[in-house]
């Protein structure tokens, strides 16, 4: 099943650089010492190449190790933890980050690697006689593997303006390229991407080669609709998302959590995932990109994110913590009463189950709060649960079943999925069509909200009188059967007094059900929920083309005080001093935040190894 082989030392060179002078020519030659005159000849040689592409995908800039902590930074759901060990993330925390920064570097750097790679790919396999169909599959691959990386460049860089090479350099001076006009760049996406879409038109999965993981029809298809949907396009991007949803390829599985699993790679909702692999999580030996001398190929993903015991890079932010503990389920569907949640005492020992569930499956797939009974790496919340702020511990892409927290983690990284391509369908029928393409956007929005558990987007417009968070936080004053009338009395009047005092931006009040207000609900809610932390920055991109933009979002949000109203927290905790420095999302982010910010600057060092980019 796992993985796809992966070339440990590989050369793609298109030319050598350098000429041979009269002594070169009374040396020996080595036959058997790869260079770019006897590769490139087989069909093998062709999957090799390509599977070098895929490996470029693991580098520490584009997908592996840290790489995803940006994104986290600067979307919604991050804040620095322990400020000390990464001066870096201070910058994409405070909407600091300048064209120094070696982080902002280090992805220029790798997803230029994965455009070079490919490149090698495309300029040399059409000239390799090998079976016609895997060459242009392979070529397919190819023009996936660089739109994908182009999209991820152009989408964080420089507004979009940057080189596109489409050719492979022949010299050092032409690995010099100049900076292109968006639309130029755009428009070279799209057709790189319509040309995969062309070439893997008859490849909708590899299960029977076992070699899933590779890219398809159906991941070409999905991105391209993606671009269009970023470029608003509306249109074009509701044609292309609608060819996967009726292709019958994809489907939702049942438990979300799957998504985020080992056990669940490449499931049915998976559209295209990046592999990772480390033989043993716990003592398998530091992180690396499958490259070279080191056999693993891993993300640093739980010691980033693990407040005891790891690194510390990120903490979940106040908001995101009560965006789960806020949702509303449904006790009526059948995964909120036939497969109640577990939980646990003080002691690690299975309670008796409670039915029906209170939190979201994907509430509980993606976060883990103090005292809710789940166990976290053998531990039950209730015990040596680390007291924290934000009351809650990413549970999303951990090992969190392991006896220990692991330093590497091989769960692969999905890029897209098949909620993504649902919400994204629903996004552009309402941005395209406007109030009429709301009875069909709320078909798609359901079905990714019911296999959570929750009620249906009309139910929820309707108004929620009592907001979840507070019978989620305050579980002492959850009815009990038990309770006589003066106890049930005073419990109803804490949940009010708590439910007329919490910020607005935690009450669900009645609104009409029109597509301005369901798309404000994506950008809001839906969305940073479904797909927190996930992807190449999935929910930044999301923040960034929100409605009004994340400048407005972060002052709306770095304005709400956590108080008592929404989480447990202790009586000093309630100090104003306290409040105003740990109590509240976003301080200097609200402040900081300007248009300069949407995007990363040019890299002060790629600008001065490369002179064409100041022309």
């Amino acid at each position: 099943m796992k993985k796809i082989v992966i070339i440990l030392s590989f050369i793609i060179l298109g030319t050598t650089f350098f000429g041979c002078s009269q002594d070169d020519l009374l040396e020996a030659e080595n036959r058997n010492q790869l260079s770019a005159q006897n590769f490139w000849k087989t069909q093998r040689d062709a999957e090799a190449g390509i599977y070098s592409v895929y490996s470029s995908l693991q580098f520490n800039g584009v997908l592996g190790s840290t790489a995803v902590l940006a994104a986290a930074l600067q979307s919604e759901h991050g804040r620095v933890g322990n400020i000390g060990r990464r001066p870096n993330s201070l910058e994409f925390d405070n909407a600091l980050v300048n064209s120094t920064n070696g982080d902002v570097f280090g992805q220029w750097e790798d997803l230029y690697k994965v455009v070079f790679r490919a490149n090698a790919v495309l300029a040399n396999v059409p000239n390799i006689e090998m079976d016609e169909t895997v060459k242009r599959e392979i070529l397919g691959e190819a023009y996936f593997l660089r739109g994908l990386a182009m999209f991820w460049i152009a989408n964080g860089f420089n507004g979009g303006s940057v080189p596109y090479p489409i050719v492979l350099p022949e010299s050092l001076e032409e690995t010099r390229f100049s900076l292109e006009d968006r639309d130029v760049v755009y428009s070279q996406i799209i057709e790189d991407l319509t040309m995969a879409q062309t070439n893997l038109a008859e490849r909708l999965n590899w299960t029977s080669e076992g070699q899933e993981g590779r890219a398809t029809w159906g991941a070409a298809t999905s991105i391209l609709g993606k671009v269009y949907l970023y470029e608003e396009n509306f249109t074009r991007a509701a044609e292309e998302l609608k060819k996967v949803i009726d292709s019958g390829e994809y489907q939702l599985v049942d438990d979300i959590a799957e998504n985020f699993s080992e056990a669940g790679e490449f499931n049915a909702e998976s559209i295209f995932e990046v592999q990772f692999f480390v033989s043993d999580p716990i003592s398998g030996g530091n992180f690396g990109d499958g490259e070279g001398d080191n056999p693993n190929e891993s993300t640093l993903r739980p010691t980033s994110w693990t407040r005891n015991g790891g690194f510390g890079f990120m903490f979940v932010t106040h908001f995101t913590s009560s965006l789960y503990r806020n949702e509303v389920v449904d006790p009526a569907l059948p995964i909120n009463t036939s497969r109640p949640q577990e939980v646990y005492d003080e002691n690690s020992e299975l309670e008796e189950t409670i039915t029906p569930r209170i939190r979201s499956l994907r509430s509980e797939a993606s976060m883990a709060y103090e005292d809710d009974g789940s166990i976290f790496y053998t531990t039950s919340t209730r015990e040596n649960f680390v007291r924290m702020l934000s009351r809650g511990q990413v549970r999303k892409f951990h090992n969190h079943t392991l006896e220990t927290e692991p330093r590497n983690s091989g769960i692969n990284e999905q890029v897209i999925r098949y909620a993504d391509v649902l919400l994204m369908y629903a996004e552009a029928l309402l941005r395209g069509q406007g109030d009429a393409g709301v009875t069909e956007a709320l078909t798609y929005i359901n079905q990714v909200r019911q296999r959570s558990g929750l009620v249906t987007l009309e139910t929820l417009f309707a108004g929620v009188p009592t907001s979840p968070i507070i019978l989620n936080t305050f579980s002492d004053l959850r009815p009990d059967a038990g309770d006589t009338a003066p106890e049930a009395q005073a419990k109803i009047d804490q949940i009010t007094a708590i439910n007329d005092g919490l910020d607005p931006t935690l009450k669900i009040e009645p609104q009409a059900l029109t597509a301005d207000n369901i798309v404000l609900h994506l950008f809001n809610k839906e969305r940073p929920a479904e797909f927190a932390w996930e992807g190449r920055g999935i929910s930044w991109q999301d923040l960034r083309r929100r409605p009004g933009g994340p400048a407005a979002r972060f002052v709306e949000l770095g304005n709400v005080r956590y108080t008592s109203t929404t989480l447990d927290v202790q009586a000093f905790e309630e100090l104003p001093e306290f409040v105003e420095n740990s109590l509240q999302d976003f301080m200097l982010r609200k402040v900081n935040f300007g248009p300069e910010d949407l995007y990363y600057p040019l890299p002060s060092q790629e600008i001065i190894q490369n002179p064409l980019l100041n022309n």
